[in-house]
């Protein structure tokens, strides 16, 4: 535990959280892979099919990222009290409530594929490339959520390190059995299916047997003590986070059908390499955050207000430059990735090049909601963190996608994300400015 109570200047703050982003940004690495491998094997209504059927894994997955974000936080500030069997008792409760969760939504996913492609806007020759992606993607639900949810545990343990270590055997294992059924064996989108199927099982045991024997840090596998409202207060808490998930992929639904009316598979699969791009910049930020956040929660629960307020300083800076950095990077490479990702079509080639220079001027301000959410929720404040996720997504957002293109034309659907942020930032610079010196972020301010 000494490494979570130990002072973080910008840079040790940046090493610190570094595992976390490298984690993050592994992780996205094999999804972009994985399009990679669908777009340049299998072509362009493959790659529109997986773009789909993957808001509805990400719905049903957000239950999973509700207990990990929402039980990290908790978890942290046991530690931060002097805890420690609390604390390992209450993870190993979550821990196993998330399995259980993973197994119900796997069945209902499994179950409900067929019907669900169809209400998603899915063409007829999308529609059973879609189902059989999501019925292989569903078999690995429980395991998806324990991965996610073991990771972030382990930066609440002080080992983020070890986060890393399970995303690079998910990822190694993914991008090369990708190579070997989708090219070696020519298993098309099915192989891309059971690449990601068997790289979360890999994965997710991998982790349990670290956390089982000890190894993680501050943090074990114990036997669970029941305990609802350690459950209560992680779902709470976790709220936002999910709320965050499911709105993102209800936007991507919106998004999906918008482009299919405007532009068709052409406008989807566009918007999947803007995706899988934009990956890349989330993992930077939401690393950031997701490694500070377990930090903040054990400053506020030994109290100690300088070290919050040190660490929300250093944290929204940094958030500010990598969002800068997201964006000239990629004004600069927009060409050559989608070049990589669709040269095979000149059309769609210069649709996304084009769209993705527009898109990723909200690159800009996308950490300040990101960053704010995350601290709220690591001071257990998840009401406040779900409402900026909330308005964020499913009002600026999402009315963005349906009302910018019946204005001002099927162009404007790409300023829709820019336009979200811009007054999402305002709405959490305005909540932080308010609750900033209750929780220790901001100083008060002394007469005269």
């Amino acid at each position: 535990m000494e490494e979570l109570a130990r002072h973080f200047n910008k840079a040790g703050l940046l090493r610190y959280t570094l595992p976390t982003m490298a984690m993050l940004l592994m992780e996205s690495t094999y999804s972009i892979v994985d399009g990679l491998f669908v777009s340049n094997v299998v072509g362009k209504t493959a790659l529109a099919s997986v773009t789909i059927v993957w808001p509805f894994i990400m719905v049903l997955a957000s239950l999973g990222i509700m207990m990990g974000a929402g039980g990290s936080a908790v978890v942290g500030q046991l530690l931060g009290a002097g805890k420690r069997k609390k604390a390992n008792q209450a993870f190993s409760l979550i821990v196993l409530a998330t399995f259980v969760i993973g197994l119900v939504c796997g069945v209902f996913g499994l179950v409900s594929m067929d019907q669900v492609v169809l209400l998603l806007g899915a063409s007829p020759d999308m529609a059973s490339m879609a189902a059989l992606y999501g019925r292989i993607a569903f078999l690995s639900m429980p395991m998806f959520m324990l991965t996610y949810v073991l990771e972030m545990f382990a930066a609440t343990a002080g080992k983020p390190s070890v986060g890393l270590v399970g995303s690079i055997v998910a990822g190694v294992s993914n991008i090369g059995l990708d190579a070997l059924f989708m090219c070696g064996l020519g298993m098309g989108i099915e192989g891309a299916a059971l690449a990601t199927l068997i790289a979360e099982y890999a994965s997710a045991i991998l982790l349990v047997v670290l956390f089982a024997r000890g190894k993680v840090g501050a943090l074990k596998l114990v036997k669970p003590c029941w305990n609802p409202s350690i459950l209560s207060r992680s779902m709470i808490n976790g709220i936002s986070e999910m709320v965050g998930f499911v709105a993102m992929s209800v936007v991507a639904v919106a998004y999906n059908l918008q482009l299919m009316s405007l532009y068709g598979e052409n406008g989807v699969a566009a918007y999947a390499v803007i995706e899988y791009v934009s990956m890349l910049a989330g993992a930077a930020v939401g690393g950031l955050t997701e490694g500070m956040a377990p930090l903040m929660s054990f400053q506020h629960g030994a109290r100690n207000v300088r070290e919050k307020h040190s660490l929300f300083r250093n944290g929204a800076l940094l958030t500010a430059v990598m969002g800068v950095a997201a964006f000239v990077l990629a004004q600069v490479f927009a060409g050559p990735l989608a070049q990589v990702f669709t040269g095979y079509d000149a059309e769609l080639s210069a649709l996304t090049v084009h769209a993705f220079r527009t898109y990723s001027i909200a690159f800009l301000l996308m950490g300040a909601t990101y960053f704010g959410s995350a601290m709220f929720t690591a001071v257990e404040n998840g009401k406040i963190s779900a409402a900026i996720t909330f308005v964020h997504t499913f009002i600026l957002e999402l009315g963005s996608v349906i009302l910018l293109p019946v204005i001002l034309g099927a162009d404007a659907i790409w300023w829709s994300i820019v336009v979200a942020e811009v007054f999402a930032s305002a709405l959490t610079l305005a909540l932080v400015l308010h609750f900033g010196c209750r929780y220790g972020w901001l100083r008060e301010r002394t007469a005269g």
